[in-house]
């Protein structure tokens, strides 16, 4: 089975403006050709489906080498039920329906466009899976209970609906971050008989979130121009927290739910170092200098603060990577846990749940 009949005829590419731009199958055969040949992931929407032009990227097909640790980390097996959660090409759908069998495998997709040509490329492909235009947070009840549960997007917040569809001892597999640490760790979670769910985080993987999770972030400009926040200064400024993928940034995101990041660029060349509550509204800015480091924070969340602490519990535990860290899912939320160093009776965090 050849990837290039699930991708679409157009792709995207970053141009140099910083842009992306579509790519043509047509007007350059062999760049298309090569995409789909590589071991990259292709991006075949941006902005939703703009048509000229864009800038974030909204659908792709996941690297051929992360789909096949993904599958293999499922454990899937002929007959299983697996439901698939992000549809995308087809191409991932239509490599677990050659393990498990067609008929035992439905994927949900919420944009209609893009199921709508997997759908097709599916079928054409040879296989019948059940493919469904809809949220991907609601699951497909009507072919649960299921065996395997495959997340193809990031997630913030586990839905207990995942849990629910799964039968007892059922794997759910699914790149999982904070709003701080995006992109995803892969977590794989066990369905218990009383109705949770737990498990454990692995490799650190780059995935698109949930469209319904992506996080947002706090216009700031007018509340510094009326003056609208409190100074201070720090004499610590933790880099590695703001550092992508970093042990640091995927701890103390646990800890600081609903909180995310950015950064400008000064006049002098230097950067100011943001976060923002979406929520509450709260805000703070950190601009780094050679002795003391200027801080400003606006709302009821001192978000630069809890940030201090949170770097301090990570500091104290130890330093602790994704893999020392663990997440429970019950009906009333979920709950991110870290082991002891001797194992993981001593759970001693906590974050994340809403």
């Amino acid at each position: 089975m050849n990837r290039r009949q699930f991708i679409p005829n157009t792709v995207w590419v970053w141009g140099d403006d910083g842009w992306m731009i579509p790519l043509h199958r047509e007007a350059d055969p062999e760049g298309w050709a090569r995409l789909c040949d590589s071991d990259e992931a292709v991006i075949t929407q941006v902005d939703e489906g703009a048509r000229d032009m864009g800038a974030q990227p909204t659908s792709s097909s996941s690297a051929p080498s992360v789909m096949r640790e993904m599958i293999g980390a499922l454990g899937v097996e002929p007959g299983m039920r697996i439901l698939e959660i992000g549809t995308g090409t087809g191409y991932n759908a239509a490599m677990l329906a050659e393990i498990s069998g067609s008929e035992n495998v439905t994927t949900v997709e919420v944009d209609a466009e893009i199921a709508d040509h997997a759908r097709c490329a599916l079928k054409d492909a040879g296989f019948s899976v059940t493919v469904i235009n809809g949220d991907g947070i609601a699951g497909y009840p009507g072919n649960a209970p299921y065996d395997r549960i495959i997340v193809t997007a990031s997630v913030r917040d586990v839905p207990y609906t995942w849990v629910a569809q799964s039968a007892v001892h059922g794997r759910i597999l699914m790149p999982w971050g904070s709003d701080l640490f995006p992109g995803g760790v892969l977590l794989t979670l066990t369905a218990r008989a009383d109705g949770t769910a737990d498990g454990r985080f692995a490799s650190t993987v780059a995935f698109m979130r949930l469209r319904e999770q992506r996080p947002r972030h706090v216009p700031w400009r007018d509340d510094v121009d009326k003056g609208d926040y409190l100074q201070s200064t720090a004499r610590a400024f933790p880099r590695e927290v703001f550092k992508a993928g970093s042990a640091a940034r995927f701890a103390v995101g646990t800890r600081l739910p609903g909180v995310t990041d950015g950064r400008t660029l000064n006049q002098d060349g230097g950067h100011t170092f943001r976060l923002s509550q979406f929520e509450t509204g709260s805000w703070a800015a950190v601009t780094p200098g050679p002795g003391e480091h200027l801080v400003c924070q606006h709302g009821p969340r001192r978000l630069w603060d809890e940030l201090e602490l949170a770097y301090d519990w990570w500091l104290g535990s130890g330093r602790p990577g994704p893999s020392r860290f663990g997440l429970t899912v019950t009906p009333e939320g979920q709950r991110v846990w870290l082991d002891s160093p001797d194992g993981p009776a001593g759970v001693r965090g906590r974050g994340g749940g809403r």
